[in-house]
């Protein structure tokens, strides 16, 4: 690498640092839509459980409780995922984000120069990859973000002769990130990429070597998936939902093409995220001029690739548009489970950057002009991009979630369907105050942060089966009096609501912005029914999130309202002993023979067991083996 390469990559990192100059300098952090409902949630979990010795593989807290490393967004054993785990959510979500975006420029900037591109074109392509629509606008996605920046890095390692291992790892490390979607894209193009350079057989044992390393990921979240309600794929209806409109296109050019998103309830971005990927009017040209001269990096197969990976992504964008989605959705595995087609327009912005490089190393005389250009169009785009907030924001406690941790018993809480949709408060007309007021009605995952259970919850994409089942049928009674049975057996001792309710099973124990009502018939999480029928005491003596302990003295059929799952085990005065799902979806146990009961239960999941060993042993044997004879394919 030169010296001029090393200034220039050194300019990268100042352009980075000036974007996010406001979290740099100031005590303030983004804070948007699934950074506070879910990554915050699930990073300050991961963190706590491995602070503790623990590995972080159940949530108790959402859903009556679920899988939490299993879930591949949560990203537990992506590296970078380590700045959350020692300096904390807000100084690691920083210093992630700041990373991310750099080695986004990087990494294009390197492969660029690795195909002898000029060092003013390579710098403009990785400023187009870091500050371009489709990146710059995934900040609060952050297994988006991660899973995203490593394609030109797995281009160079693919390209290289002697790289298999490594690049096998690169694309582990971009599984770990936490978003497969996007990765199977990244893959769709590699394939293009070994077609093109016929490396094919190369191209298999890459991804039989990354599907060994990343098995300990990968194994837990097989199983998660086969449990959850994407065990058969999403139904069509949900798998084309914000399919693209033949309009939307044109954001691959300019986000001014975008229209004003309204429809989500916790929103305050500038460009609404699942529409945009532009480049800019500047770079598009810059693009459509070379693919129309004289070529060097894209000619002949590559060409014919790059034009069908192109058309073939707009067309499924725009989903249930057209018959096409239905053929690839019904006959092509793998893109019945992913949500929302629009991703797919990674694909072709990414090789319009391409293209747009490619059209700039040919005017060397006027590159520098028109990089400026397209850097300033960029710049343009991207001022005031993402609202910030004060770091308080993560840590303050509001009045609902003050009003439930008072209460030290083991209890749930659910919020009325019209509350958890609700748009009585559209931000931001409330100013800052509207976003800490949404964050304390406690959506999505936020109840995690403060160790409270939710029973409901929303936006979790790998929900089980059994608890969308039992929501369901929740949400199809007439009030919560009608619901007051299923309630009751979910351990749900208080309703959130945003309207008064006129009921005689539930009182009002508290009022601020939302009505706080509390179940007369509360039932404890865990209970016997004896043998004629009547509810006994079960005392929880320990709850710890893969460690549940009890003790009681009645015999008959001890209940545990939380969610049956494999891999959950369970001891009787240290004898094993066998969990029935009981009412379709919690966990009991036969206690019989005995005056006294101790019981254990545990979470230990085989598959993470048999992954975790899958991918050390992978490891351990391809890095020790001469990895570079037998897997050198050119």
């Amino acid at each position: 690498m030169s010296r001029k390469d090393k200034t220039w990559i050194f300019i990268l990192l100042m352009m980075v640092i000036f974007q996010y100059r406001e979290i740099i300098f100031y005590k303030n952090i983004f804070f948007i839509r699934d950074l506070t409902y879910l990554f915050h949630p699930w990073k300050t979990a991961v963190r706590e459980s491995l602070l503790n010795g623990k590995m972080p593989l159940w949530n108790p807290y959402s859903y009556c409780g679920m899988p939490l490393m299993a879930n591949f967004q949560t990203a537990v054993f992506y590296p970078f995922s380590i700045f959350f785990y020692i300096l904390g959510f807000i100084l690691g979500l920083k210093l992630f984000i700041i990373t991310h975006t750099f080695l986004a420029a990087l990494f294009l900037f390197l492969y660029l120069r690795s195909k002898k591109i000029s060092i003013i074109a390579a710098v403009t392509g990785g400023i187009l990859f870091a500050f371009g629509g489709y990146l710059i606008t995934k900040i609060e996605f952050l297994s988006i973000l991660g899973t995203a920046i490593w394609l030109p890095l797995i281009l160079i390692l693919f390209s290289g002769t002697r790289s298999v291992f490594i690049c096998a790892v690169a694309i582990a490390i971009s599984l770990f990130a936490g978003y497969p979607p996007v990765l199977f894209f990244i893959m769709i193009f590699l394939f293009a990429e070994a077609l093109v350079q016929n490396k094919f057989k190369k191209f298999v044992v890459i991804l039989f070597f990354s599907i060994l390393i990343s098995a300990v990921q990968i194994l837990p979240s097989i199983e998660l998936v086969l449990n959850s309600v994407r065990k058969s794929g999403l139904i069509e209806t949900d798998a084309s939902v914000w399919s693209t409109h033949f309009s939307d296109w044109l954001s691959l050019i300019s986000p001014i093409f975008l229209k004003e998103e309204v429809s989500a309830l916790f929103t305050g971005e500038k460009y609404f995220w699942l529409r945009s990927f532009w480049i800019g009017f500047i770079a598009f040209s810059v693009a459509m001029a070379s693919f129309f001269f004289k070529r060097k990096i894209i000619a002949g197969k590559k060409t014919i690739l790059y034009l069908f990976l192109i058309f073939f992504s707009l067309f499924f964008s725009l989903g249930k548009l057209t018959p096409f989605y239905d053929f690839i959705y019904t006959y092509i595995p793998g893109f019945n489970l992913i949500r929302s087609p629009s991703h797919i327009l990674y694909i072709p912005f990414f090789i319009f950057i391409i293209l747009t490089v490619e059209g700039l190393n040919k005017i060397k005389k006027i590159a520098i002009v028109m990089s400026i250009l397209i850097t300033s169009e960029l710049m343009f785009y991207i001022h005031k991009l993402h609202p910030t907030i004060p770091h308080s924001f993560y840590s303050e406690r509001g009045l609902v979630a003050d009003f439930l941790m008072k209460d030290k018993t083991y209890f749930r809480f659910f919020s009325t369907p019209k509350t958890t949709v609700s748009k009585k408060i559209a931000v931001p007309d409330y100013g800052d105050i509207g976003w800490y007021v949404l964050r304390d009605r406690l959506p999505n995952m936020v109840s995690m942060t403060y160790r409270i259970f939710d029973a409901g919850g929303l936006g979790e994409p790998l929900e089980i089966n059994e608890h969308a089942e039992l929501i369901y049928k929740i949400q199809n009674k007439k009030d919560v009096d009608d619901a007051a049975d299923l309630l009751t057996l979910m351990n749900i001792k208080y309703i959130l609501s945003d309207y008064p309710l006129n009921s005689k099973n539930w009182q009002l124990a508290h009022k601020s912005h939302l009505f706080i009502y509390k179940n007369k018939k509360f039932q404890e999480r865990s209970y016997v029914i004896n043998k004629i029928g009547k509810i006994c005491d079960a005392k929880i003596i320990s709850y710890l999130p893969e460690k549940i302990k009890m003790e009681t003295k009645n015999s008959g059929t001890l209940i545990l309202s939380d969610t049956f799952y494999p891999g959950w085990q369970a001891y009787i005065n240290g004898h094993k002993a066998d969990i029935k799902k009981v009412d379709g979806f919690f966990r009991s146990l036969k206690l019989e023979d005995a005056n006294n009961y101790k019981v254990l239960f545990l979470y230990n999941p085989i598959l993470f067991v048999s992954g975790l060993l899958i991918s050390l042993l992978s490891v351990c044997i391809i890095s020790t083996c001469d990895i570079y004879s037998f897997t050198r394919f050119q």
